[in-house]
């Protein structure tokens, strides 16, 4: 379990701290947003070894349940642009689930 924290910390810290040298020097900007999308995959990955440390979980079921929402609406090409709030809940849902979890 501590594993999986260092590991959301990690994922989390990066486009942030690219985001901060971005402050003085702009180019950095898109190096943090493209790697927003690493963070977005490193957390699908500590949610399946979440999943698999505690598999009778009910909130990782509604975690996954929530990205196939989230993949089915982008694949779909739904109208509607609510659904690209998704990613940082999805990133606050599973810190939150990680970090309170005993």
């Amino acid at each position: 379990m501590k594993g999986l924290k260092v590991l959301n910390t990690f994922a989390l810290a990066v486009p942030i701290s690219i985001a901060m040298i971005g402050l003085f020097d702009e180019e950095y900007f898109i190096m943090a947003l493209v790697s927003t999308m690493i963070t977005g995959f490193m957390q699908l990955v500590i949610g399946i070894l979440f999943w698999l440390e505690f598999p009778s979980n009910r909130y990782i079921k509604l975690y996954f349940l929530i990205v196939t929402a989230f993949f089915i609406l982008l694949f779909s090409k739904a109208t509607n642009d609510w659904y690209w709030c998704l990613p940082p809940v999805l990133c606050v849902y599973l810190s939150v689930l990680i970090y309170t979890k005993k």
